[in-house]
C-alpha cells in the first residue's frame, strides 16, 4: 500500500500525516460528465444503484480522474426503506418518491421485516468494487442514519421542513422510537455485510439532523447512532473497522459526538475547525469541512482556502481533507482537480 493511501487508515486512526488524505462526498456524482453520461441510460436512479457493474464503473470514475486517497461504495441512503417495502423510486429532477410511506403508527406494524439479502445488490457492488479497485486505496461503505431514513419514510419524498415527519413524532412518539429500533437494527445489519463484503471503512450520513431541536436531536437521532455504533463495535466481525458520523449542522454541541465507539467525526461547512480541534484532540480523528462553494472561486481563492484548512489542522492528530456537505452538480470538475494538487503540493 502506498504511503498516500495508507494515510487514509492511518488518520482514522488518529495518526498525524504530512500530507492529509483527501475524498470528497458525493465524489462519484453529477458534476462528472462522465457520471451524467452513464446516468442518462437510466430512468430511475436505484434501478441504475441495484446495477452492481455499472456502480463500481461510477466508484472508478473519480479515482481514475483524481487519484482520490479513498474510493465509497456507489449507492444510496434510502436502499433501507425499499427493502423494507416502502417503494422508493428516484426519477430525474425529481428526488425520492415513496409509493408506501409511513401515514400512520399502523403502517409501522404492517411493514415488511427487514432481510439484509435483499440488498445482496450493495454486496455485490461492494465486492466487485474491492476487486477492481486498486488494493492501495479503502473503500468505504455507509448508511444513512435511522432519523434521516425515518424522515423520508414518513414524509415520502424530500421536503425543505419535512412537516408531516415533525407531526408524526410528536403524534406517535412511541410508534416513532419504535420505527427508529427497527431502521437502527437494520443499519447494523446492512453495514456488517458491507463489511464482510470488503469495504475498510464505514460513514453513517445523518443528511437530516438540522430538522431537529437539540433536545429532539439527542432522542430521535443521536440516540439511534450510537446504538449501530455499540452493536458494530461489540460485533467480533465488524469491531474493527473504522467509524464516521457525519451529520448536517446539527444543534447539539461538539461534545456530543464524543463517543467511545466512533473513530472519526465529519465536520459539516458550519463547524468552527478551532471548536473542533479543541473537542475532539486526542480522542476522535476530523474529517471536513471545506465548503463547496469555494470550488466555485477562482484558482488562487481556492488554493487560499485549502492553505488556511491545512494550516488549521497541520498538528492534528488524525485529520482528512474533504468537504463540508456533498460536491454540488454545479462545480466544474478542472476544480476539484486544483483542489487536489494545492493539497498535494502543500504536503510535497
Amino acid at each position: 500500500m502506498t504511503e498516500l493511501n495508507r494515510n487514509f487508515i492511518a488518520a482514522l486512526n488518529r495518526k498525524t500525516q504530512k500530507t492529509p488524505p483527501i475524498w470528497i462526498m458525493r465524489q462519484a456524482g453529477r458534476y462528472l460528465p462522465e457520471y451524467r453520461k452513464v446516468r442518462s441510460n437510466f430512468k430511475n436512479f436505484l434501478d441504475m444503484c441495484k446495477t452492481p457493474e455499472i456502480c463500481c464503473e461510477l466508484v472508478l470514475q473519480p479515482i481514475e480522474r483524481y487519484d482520490f486517497d479513498a474510493a465509497i461504495i456507489f449507492s444510496d441512503i434510502l436502499t433501507i426503506p425499499d427493502a423494507l417495502g416502502l417503494g422508493v423510486s428516484f426519477l430525474e429532477g425529481k428526488g425520492p418518491i415513496f409509493s408506501n410511506p409511513i401515514k400512520r403508527p399502523e403502517d409501522i406494524s404492517n411493514m415488511a421485516n427487514f432481510n439484509p439479502d435483499s440488498l445482496d445488490y450493495v454486496y455485490k457492488t461492494a465486492e466487485l468494487t474491492r476487486k477492481e479497485l486498486n488494493p492501495s486505496i479503502p473503500l468505504i461503505g455507509f448508511a444513512g442514519s435511522p432519523w434521516t431514513l425515518a424522515a423520508y419514510s414518513i414524509e415520502g419524498s424530500s421536503s425543505k421542513n419535512f412537516d408531516l415527519t415533525k407531526s408524526f413524532i410528536e403524534n406517535h412518539s412511541d410508534d416513532a422510537h419504535k420505527f427508529l429500533d427497527i431502521l437502527a437494527d437494520a443499519c447494523f445489519e446492512y453495514l456488517k455485510r458491507q463489511i464482510i463484503s470488503g469495504v475498510d471503512a464505514i460513514q453513517i450520513f445523518d443528511s437530516w439532523a438540522n430538522l431537529l431541536s437539540e433536545e429532539q436531536y439527542l432522542e430521535y437521532s443521536l440516540k439511534y447512532i450510537k446504538k449501530i455504533l455499540k452493536k458494530l463495535s461489540e460485533d467480533p466481525i465488524t469491531s474493527k473497522t473504522p467509524t464516521i458520523v457525519f451529520a448536517r449542522d446539527p444543534k447539539c454541541t461538539l461534545n456530543e459526538f464524543k463517543l467511545d465507539n466512533l473513530s472519526c467525526y465529519g465536520m459539516f461547512t458550519s463547524i468552527d475547525p478551532r471548536s473542533a480541534i479543541s473537542v475532539f484532540e486526542g480522542t476522535h480523528a476530523l474529517q471536513g469541512n471545506l465548503d463547496p462553494k469555494i470550488l466555485l472561486e477562482e484558482d488562487s481563492v481556492i488554493k487560499e482556502s485549502v492553505l488556511k484548512m491545512l494550516s488549521e489542522f497541520k498538528d492534528f492528530p488524525g485529520y482528512i481533507f474533504n468537504l463540508g456537505h456533498g460536491i454540488t452538480p454545479d462545480i466544474n470538475p478542472d476544480k476539484v482537480k486544483v483542489l487536489v494538487e494545492a493539497i498535494r503540493e502543500a504536503g510535497s
